[in-house]
């Protein structure tokens, strides 16, 4: 699965990458590839270096090569992969987290997830619960 949505994400098949991500974290994906085109974006030779579950919770660590050329404006004259940036990875147990995809078990199915989102999330879903209502002035208490 991580393998999959690396693939799609870097061949610019960014609604099929989409559909391995945890279905309330799906757009945080779209806010990090807006104005990304399948020219901005590829890979060669990904595969599975390693896997790493604890639990629900996980990493995947992919080897190969991504490249990425930022965004192209529509109508732009230059041509794709002109300011292109390419980094790689042969080593299985590689801390670039480039190269590190976080995968969660959610109802019996594991997906690409956003870890750090999740928990700024859940800060923002705490806060807002603990709040308490105050009585307006006018209600007499």
């Amino acid at each position: 699965m991580a393998l999959h949505y690396s693939t799609a994400l870097f061949s610019g098949r960014f609604g099929t990458a989409s559909s391995f991500v945890l279905p309330r974290e799906r757009g945080v994906l779209k806010v990090l590839f807006t104005g990304m085109t399948s020219s901005s974006v590829r890979s060669r030779k990904l595969a599975i270096g390693s896997v790493h579950t604890k639990g629900a919770t996980g990493t995947i660590v992919l080897t190969g090569e991504i490249c990425s050329s930022g965004v192209i404006p529509k109508g732009a004259t230059i041509a794709p992969h002109h300011n292109e940036k390419c980094v790689e990875n042969h080593q299985p147990d590689s801390k670039n987290p480039a190269f590190r995809v976080a995968v969660c078990r959610d109802s019996e199915k594991w997906y690409v997830c956003f870890p750090k989102f999740d928990a700024v999330i859940g800060r923002g879903t705490s806060s807002a619960t603990t709040q308490q209502a105050v009585p307006s002035p006018s209600s007499g208490r």
